[in-house]
């Protein structure tokens, strides 16, 4: 039944979005420094971003997968300088500055916002495997007509941006409830903490990139002395 399929990928997107990581703190961020808007706008981004990377894993397209695969350690030096270049610039936003621009800028503020949201999700294609293990789980716990066709295909797609989208409105709105009682010494830390987290979440990726690299290194000079 596409209700149930419908379901599933609710489940699927609300799970995928709840691991606090870089974009979650950067929708926090928009939310204290911009508003609700902007809040809701970039966790659109990061819905379509992360529904787009779902219908790769959920079609199985191996041709996707199997390049991710192969060329991780280029993918998390990519993502890392990607991630740590972003954290950095908003480390260095000033809150009065980015007010001003703000109120002269709405219509354009939106697009930029949707698409930061999207390439900051966009920029790490290893949510793919994440989304292959989440919708594998609904699938074996019944969430999935096989026999619907493409209207079911259609159905969990669906599900996973609703289910995405409805999490970081939510996340937005409660945040947006609080706003009220922060003053620009407020914003201007919350900038500097978000900034540092999401730069090191960067650094991290490019660590892991150098740890790989060198596995890979002692492995092939293992397998060569042989």
């Amino acid at each position: 039944m596409w209700l149930m399929t419908f379901i599933g990928g609710l489940m699927v997107g609300c799970m995928a979005s709840m691991p606090p990581g870089p974009t979650a703190i950067l929708t926090i961020q928009r939310n204290v420094s911009k508003g609700l808007r902007a809040g809701i706008t970039t966790g659109l981004g990061i819905a379509t971003s992360d529904t787009l990377y779902a219908s790769i894993a959920f079609f199985s397209l191996s041709f996707v997968t199997g390049f991710i695969e192969s060329n991780m350690l280029l993918i998390k030096c990519i993502a890392g300088v990607f991630i740590a270049t972003f954290g950095v610039n908003i480390f260095l936003k000033k809150p009065d500055m980015q007010l001003r621009r703000n109120r002269g800028e709405k219509d354009r503020a939106s697009w930029r916002d949707y698409a930061s949201g999207f390439l900051l999700s966009f920029a790490n294609p290893t949510y793919i495997l994440v989304h292959i293990a989440l919708i594998a789980t609904v699938k074996s716990l019944g969430f999935y007509d096989t026999d619907a066709g493409p209207f079911s295909n259609a159905s969990m797609i669906l599900g996973i941006f609703a289910g995405c989208a409805g999490w970081w409105v939510a996340v937005s709105s409660v945040i947006n409830l609080v706003r009220k009682y922060f003053r620009p010494r407020h914003m201007l830390w919350i900038n500097r903490i978000s900034g540092i987290v999401i730069t090191l979440i960067g650094v991290a990726l490019l660590i892991s990139m150098i740890s790989d690299l060198q596995i890979d290194i002692q492995f092939n000079e293992i397998f060569k002395s042989k």
